[in-house]
């Protein structure tokens, strides 16, 4: 069996030990690294990240229905395990996208995130509003099983029955693209829902008389995506939700769209133009369409907030993983031997290696 060793995990100098693509147990103190063996030269042994809502990257996207490209570029820059995110389209599209082969290297895909179709037009967003319909639970059995997280606004027609339908078919149920009020939102998550679609964004803020869908999310109990790279929602936000629902609730996204590590220029997205500049990804109105950033870098910048390191990380593994029922986001006995070795020896951490189904390979390097 490989071994991944002299690591520092939980504080201590430990010893991984790979079965194949698994970990098949974890020891205390260094071993000597025989033949085939990880040196993790004391480095900090951390899960591989878990980004539960990533559309694109490299100029291509989920809706291209072809994974391979993006799964490499995202296990390079940290993320292990990836659910491809499909824009709001046409049904036809939607079927293509969840009959696509998942089975590629790099980023594990256990499943396809679906953002929509069913979202309130006057939060569409980046979303083209072309292709936005009412909640259909035989929509969703079709794009079953490879579509296992959804999108929907709870406030449309139809929206409570579709969440209770949709839990019970074991799909994630997660509220964005809404105007939904306190008490409506309320009601979807007592319907089935667990999870609020990147706070803040396309939907309304927390007023002191109408607390609106982040109350709501709060007041149940529920979990929260949020984009921390200090774009979509300002920095002193990011530590205000971090205090306020803690890492155990917190969901960490990229929410990386096409222009993600490629040039600036225009990119088209959905049917939408939209043009990348000073690293901001925006639709000719102005309208956000997006994040450029890799789930590492949030996970780096929610620490320059003053977020400590080992939440940080908690929120882009372990929390993820939970909120969308995936085996992944932990380094324990069987559980994927995905592992990212962290140097912290600097101003900031930095990301050295990155161990994939028990595989190592370099991240690139600034």
């Amino acid at each position: 069996m490989k071994k991944l060793v002299n690591v520092r995990l939980g504080g201590r100098v430990r010893s991984i030990v790979f079965d194949g693509d698994r970990v098949a147990s974890i020891e205390e103190g260094a071993l000597p690294a025989a033949p085939g063996d990880i040196d993790g030269k004391g480095l900090i042994a951390i899960p591989g990240l878990v980004d539960v809502h990533a559309h694109g990257c490299l100029g291509l996207d989920t809706m291209d229905a072809d994974f391979a490209k993006m799964a490499v570029f995202r296990a390079k820059h940290g993320t292990t395990t990836w659910l491809p995110t499909s824009m709001t389209a046409y049904r036809e599209d939607l079927e293509r996208v969840c009959s696509a082969t998942r089975d590629v290297p790099g980023a594990r895909l256990p499943g396809i995130h679906l953002e929509g179709p069913h979202i309130a037009a006057s939060r569409k967003g980046a979303q083209n509003a072309d292709c936005i319909r009412m909640p259909d639970l035989e929509e969703l059995r079709s794009l079953r099983p490879a579509a296992i997280r959804v999108t929907v606004a709870p406030e449309l027609p139809g929206a409570l029955e579709y969440v209770r339908g949709a839990a019970a078919m074991g799909v994630s149920v997660t509220l964005g693209h809404t105007d939904a009020t306190f008490e409506q939102t309320c009601a979807a998550f007592d319907a089935g829902a667990t999870c609020l679609t990147h706070a803040f964004n396309a939907m309304p803020g927390i007023h002191h008389r109408k607390p609106g869908p982040i109350g709501a999310a709060h007041a149940k109990g529920a979990y929260i995506e949020l984009i921390s790279d200090g774009f979509h929602v300002a920095p002193a936000v990011v530590y205000m939700m971090y205090k306020a629902f803690g890492p155990d609730r917190i969901v960490f996204i990229s929410d990386s769209i096409r222009p993600a590590g490629g040039p600036e220029g225009e990119y088209d997205c959905g049917g939408l133009r939209v043009f990348l500049k000073n690293g901001e990804a925006r639709l000719e109105d102005g309208t956000i369409a997006g994040s450029t950033a890799t789930l590492w870098d949030c996970v780096c910048r929610a620490v320059s907030f003053g977020i400590p390191f080992e939440d940080a990380v908690k929120m882009a593994t372990a929390t993820p993983a939970a909120a969308a029922g995936l085996d992944a986001g932990t380094i324990a006995p069987g559980r994927p031997a995905d592992v990212l070795l962290v140097d912290d020896s600097g101003a900031a951490p930095a990301l050295r290696s990155v161990i994939l189904r028990g595989e190592t390979f370099d991240p690139p390097q600034d």
